[in-house]
């Protein structure tokens, strides 16, 4: 049965992370959930939202022994209800030190230690899905700094670092031997790197909240506007249906047993119909907005969840979302594009920003007094 009226107070631990407005957004959607923040930057922009009850400047923690210190001080002073980290940092110090944590029965549930640093090296995790057979791309790692004399397997292949990057920094595609060999005579490798097989076809995501391995709630999104980076992330998305698909996320998720959110990075493959795995991001993502427009709030879920209250599998819109960049774009190539009114405010993030306008402010003032002092 679905929980309409569930009143709860939610910890978010990593008020400095570039995904905090997201969550924050989500979960203020919801009348009836009081949110707190801790963040060690005492001018972060989320704390002039008046979508939170509180922020709490605290010292930054350079390791998980200092976070779980954070944590608890936080929750001594506030009668909290649940505690959610949603980067990868605070659910890794979450997950290591559960049992430092004073009040961890308030912990939202989250995976096994094995689970979540498998699910964020790409290595192992390429391995796990061999071995599970899982469908994803061919896959052969390599040392840092050593040195791939001859492509391990036919041309179109990437180059990935393991560590260290995101949002498709550090990708490289080569077409034949002539760029692959320049490569390495110009560059080399600092990290652990892995060469995958490139597969054609288009990238397609799927976003879950799991429990035991059990997907609860999900979205599935194609990228209609790419950004301005090969293999970064695309401006606009397409909430789209793929039973198949999904099939290969539950198949993925039962055999991780996965506990919490995560973001699956999968490619279509044009050639044979399949989908495959290429990564997993273990935590929240950049488009947890546009899943909740599209009508699954993962955020709130997750604290349902977490609250043993019930829900309905929840079904999501087959809808387009356009993040502010994308709709710039939009609207640089073509100018009528400005009198959709319903769409610029019901699928994009201009609803939130308007109904919360301080932290938005206070970026561009600071973005204009750097400008005008330099």
């Amino acid at each position: 049965m679905k929980d309409r009226a569930t009143k709860f107070s939610v910890l978010l631990p990593e008020g400095d992370s570039n995904l905090v407005p997201f969550v924050v957004n989500c979960l203020s959607r919801k009348k009836n959930v009081e949110i707190y923040v801790l963040g060690n930057n005492p001018k972060a922009e989320v704390k002039s939202s008046n979508k939170i009850k509180n922020f709490t400047h605290c010292p930054k923690a350079k390791t998980s022994e200092e976070w779980v210190a954070n944590v608890n001080q936080e929750l001594d002073r506030f009668d909290i209800d649940i505690l959610m980290p949603f980067d990868e940092f605070g659910i890794h110090a979450a997950i290591e030190l559960k049992d430092q944590l004073y009040q961890n029965e308030k912990l939202v549930f989250l995976s096994s230690l094995k689970s979540f640093e498998l699910s964020r090296n790409k290595g192992a995790l390429a391995q796990h899905m061999k071995k599970n057979n899982i469908p994803c791309p061919s896959t052969i790692l390599f040392e840092k700094y050593q040195v791939c004399e001859k492509a391990p397997m036919n041309f179109p292949i990437i180059l990935k670092p393991l560590e260290g990057y995101g949002g498709g920094r550090g990708i490289h595609k080569f077409e034949d031997n002539k760029t692959f060999e320049a490569f390495f005579e110009s560059n080399k490798v600092e990290v652990p790197y892995l060469i995958q097989s490139y597969i054609e076809g288009y990238d397609i995501d799927c976003s879950v909240l799991c429990k035991d391995g059990e997907i609860l709630a999900y979205t599935i999104q194609k990228g209609y506007l790419a950004g301005d980076d090969e293999f970064g992330p695309n401006v606009g998305v397409e909430f789209v249906d793929r039973k198949d698909m999904f099939t290969v996320a539950q198949r993925l998720m039962k055999s991780l047993n996965w506990n919490g959110v995560a973001h699956i990075d999968m490619r279509y493959n044009k050639n044979d119909g399949s989908y495959n795995v290429v990564e997993i991001n273990p935590r929240f993502w950049e488009t947890t907005e546009a899943s909740e427009i599209a009508g699954v709030n993962f955020p709130y879920l997750y604290c349902l969840a977490s609250l043993d209250k019930e829900f309905n599998f929840p079904k999501f819109k087959n809808t387009k979302y356009l993040n502010l960049i994308g709709l710039s774009k939009t609207i640089k190539a073509n100018k009528w594009f400005l009198f959709n009114l319903k769409f610029m405010f019901q699928n994009t993030p201009l609803k939130y920003y308007l109904s919360d306008p301080k932290p938005i402010l206070n970026i561009i003032y600071h973005k204009l007094k750097s400008v005008m002092s330099s």
